[in-house]
């Protein structure tokens, strides 16, 4: 009996050491601490002494909601993971927390979900017809991967809160952490009246509104008027307009005799600052007023026409500087073109930004152009300047700027930059049909558009084709009149301009991709013609007949624009090509002759050119290139020649002429330089390619033509001897004179006299090593002294 009461607490014993060991426990564990804004729900459930049945699951949402269920699947090893299904579009962010119950036992467990941040901006608040709203958005949560992202959906309402009209709903995939969108507010404003309305973004179930206004552009519109108080009988009358914005593509403008007579005529303005030029108005005696109309807004006015007590000459006078803004220490020139000779002389003054006028100087007038200078001192005001001209009664003036550092004189004086480029070699593939433009790799391959084969040809630095790709069409790889080329260390970018679009290759030819279509919006061509990219990837694609140049990554994904400015010099009608220095500086051919040049950020700085054949002007230039010396070259198709100019767009030098020999040129309408400062000249009519080397140890130099120019204008009195010495020291430094040498502070004392020398050299009376012959005997027998 003793023994059995001794058993009995051992076996008690066991029996609860064996509950224990089956005790029934529920450990739940989420994946995250905190999910995704757009992701599932899932926690880890662990079920010790599982045998089987139902887990009920309540789940607290963030809006004090509740959603509940069962897990009855079968639960191996005791674990199993529970899933909530759901997206971004419930809107439960914020702290969440589930109870699971199993057999009498509970277990709760709390996470977070990610809060869906969603932003909006605009880039201003009052919008008129002709803008761009320019919309960023900005979410917390996207896919990089386009096919996955998710969409924002943008609508329009008024103030009302009806959707606007003409403006559809516009989707756009949320593929990085900030998208951007651009609405053209012609279409808006065609639609709805000016007032108040508001931008709707809905992602997910998030919703973001931002007011804006949409402007009166009738009221924005304002008109400035300058024009002569009075005019003699059969004078052209002059009124020249300022406009706030470009809006309409013409204006009327009435005009009122004294006799109560009205005449109306439209006008086509080109940008912000126009003039009308009213011709053969009555000859009657009075007062004429004038009204002007243009996009809503009207500008009044009035003039006298008195007798003239000496009939002036009905002349046409142009004036035209070489360039827009000059630094402090450089020579402006201006082109003045009068349509017939009436007097030998012209009258030249410049006013100071602070009106203040220089003393007037008095030049011979020999043809209907010629080229007056102006030296910008190096304490020059910076600011406005204005060139006056007078020829025969008739005064006009054209504005300039001085701005910036001041030039290093001794510069001019560095023959390295009047290096002439030497011939190498020449490309003459016999099967090349018009081609048009060239690019240039890293391993120095060269990629030709031979655009009348509609093909692409590479060829290696020696001039050996490697393989060739493309026939006409419109399908991938395909092209209709392929012009501009780019090539980077991975990719070829062609543009394809009858298709409007731009098509990337690899670097064997393999079409990659394709975007762009005809159309005004971005991302769309009309005419597109060029191609290049900064030293950041970025693309820049220039159209003849767009008035911007657009910027994309290196993916074709369009991301700004750089347009047409109001801004003096800024305005174009097209773009024919596109090249970046050292600095990412963008440089520009438009349409209409000019090279325009902008900041890496896209602030215009500067414009070169006008139409022409003389130096720094052109006929239809097509192609631009930069060497590693940031100096400027440009095909000058009209004038069968390349002009070279340095960075701050001074001509230096040219080369070629009409021909098909070699270093001349038919139609040169490509240009490319690889990394050895050779340059590759297109010539779209000889079907050749030629290449020269820019700085090779057998270039010569030439004289450079501001040594003509210089002494002819201290010659004629435009200059002083302080210039003319600038030439006379280059003369020594480079040996056409052998004296001592000159330091850049020695002055020259020269005889007036020696002016009729210098107008014999520059009409060919007398050559260079005659002139420079004649200058070392003066300097010699001591009439010229340093």
């Amino acid at each position: 009996m003793k023994k059995l009461i001794l058993l009995l607490p051992l076996i008690v014993l066991a029996f609860v050491t064996c509950q224990n060991a089956n005790a029934l426990t529920i450990n739940a564990i989420p994946q995250k601490q905190e999910f995704g804004a757009n992701e599932w729900i899932k926690v880890n459930i662990t079920i010790q002494g599982y045998n089987g049945g139902q887990i009920n699951w309540i789940a607290h949402r963030p809006d004090n909601s509740i959603i509940s269920g069962i897990m009855d699947q079968q639960i191996k090893s005791e674990k199993a993971i529970h899933q909530i299904v759901r997206d971004a579009n419930d809107n439960e962010f914020g702290p969440w927390s589930i109870n699971y119950q199993y057999g009498g036992i509970n277990q709760t467990v709390h996470f977070n979900v990610k809060s869906l941040d969603l932003a909006i901006s605009i880039d201003k608040i009052t919008y008129y017809e002709p803008d761009i709203m320019n919309i960023n958005i900005t979410s917390s949560y996207y896919s990089p991967y386009a096919k996955f992202a998710h969409s924002y959906f943008l609508d329009f309402y008024d103030q009302d809160g009806n959707s606007v009209i003409g403006v559809e709903e516009a989707e756009i995939k949320a593929d990085s952490p900030s998208v951007s969108y651009h609405l053209p507010m012609l279409q808006f404003s065609k639609y709805n009246p000016p007032g108040l309305y508001k931008l709707k973004i809905q992602y997910f179930n998030s919703v973001s509104e931002i007011p804006f206004f949409l402007g009166d552009i009738n009221k924005l519109m304002e008109i400035s008027v300058t024009n002569s108080a009075t005019y003699y009988p059969g004078n052209d009358v002059t009124l020249d307009l300022i406009l706030t914005r470009l809006t309409e593509s013409s204006g009327t403008v009435k005009i009122t005799d004294p006799l109560g007579n009205t005449t109306t005529s439209q006008f086509y303005p080109q940008s912000a600052l126009y003039t009308i030029v009213l011709k053969n108005l009555p000859k009657i005696i009075g007062t004429y007023g004038f009204e002007i109309d243009y996009a809503g807004a009207t500008k009044t006015g009035s003039f006298k026409v008195v007798q003239n007590p000496q009939k002036l000459l009905n002349i046409q006078l142009d004036i035209i500087p070489n360039k827009l803004y000059y630094k402090p220490g450089e020579i402006a020139d201006f082109k003045i073109h009068v349509s017939n000779i009436t007097t030998n002389s012209i009258t030249t003054w410049v006013t100071s930004p602070d009106s203040k006028a220089n003393p007037e100087i008095v030049l011979p007038v020999y043809t209907n152009e010629i080229t007056i200078p102006h030296r910008i001192t190096q304490n020059d005001t910076k600011g406005q300047w204005k060139m006056y001209v007078n020829y025969d009664g008739i005064i006009k003036y054209s504005s300039f700027y001085v701005d910036g550092s001041p030039v290093d004189d001794g510069k001019m004086l560095d023959n390295a930059q009047y290096s002439v480029p030497t011939f190498v070699s020449e490309i003459n593939s016999t099967t090349f049909k018009s081609p048009t433009n060239i690019a240039i790799d890293n391993d120095n391959n060269i990629y030709v558009t031979d655009t009348g084969n509609s093909k692409i040809k590479k060829f290696n630095a020696g001039g050996n084709m490697l393989l060739l790709w493309g026939d006409i069409g419109s399908s991938n790889g395909q092209f209709k009149n392929p012009s501009g080329i780019f090539a980077n260390e991975k990719y070829v970018y062609v543009v394809d301009t009858g298709n409007s679009r731009i098509i990337m290759f690899n670097k064997t030819g393999s079409f990659v991709y394709s975007w762009g279509m005809y159309g005004k919006d971005p991302g769309m061509f009309q005419i597109p013609t060029s191609i290049n990219s900064d030293h950041r990837g970025e693309l820049f694609v220039g159209d003849v007949e767009q008035q911007f140049i657009q910027l994309f990554d290196s993916k074709g994904v369009y991301k700004d624009k750089i347009g047409s400015s109001l801004t003096e010099g800024a305005s174009f009608s097209g773009i024919r090509a596109v090249a970046f220095d050292s600095q990412d500086n963008l440089y520009a051919i438009s349409t209409d002759n000019k090279i325009l040049k902008y900041s890496s950020i896209g602030e215009f700085l500067n414009v070169y050119g006008s139409f022409g054949t003389e130096e720094g002007r052109f006929v239809n230039p097509s192609a631009i290139a930069i060497d590693s010396k940031d100096n400027i070259y440009v095909s000058d198709t009209g004038n069968h020649r390349i002009q070279k100019f340095d960075s701050n767009g001074n001509f230096l030098l040219s080369w070629g002429n009409e021909g098909n020999e070699q270093g001349q040129f038919e139609q040169p309408v490509g240009l490319a330089i690889d990394a050895l400062d050779n340059i590759y000249v297109v010539d779209k009519k000889n079907n050749n390619i030629q290449k020269f080397s820019l700085y090779g140890g057998t270039n010569k130099n030439v004289l450079p033509s501001w040594i003509e120019n210089t002494a002819v204008w201290w010659a004629e009195g435009a200059l002083d001897k302080k210039d003319f010495s600038q030439a006379i020291r280059y003369a020594i430094n480079q040996g056409l004179i052998k004296t001592s040498s000159m330091s850049q502070g020695d002055i020259i004392k020269i005889p007036n006299w020696l002016k009729g020398n210098v107008r014999q050299w520059s009409s060919g009376q007398i050559d260079d090593n005659t002139f420079w012959a004649a200058i070392q005997h003066l300097l010699s027998i001591g009439v010229m002294k340093i």
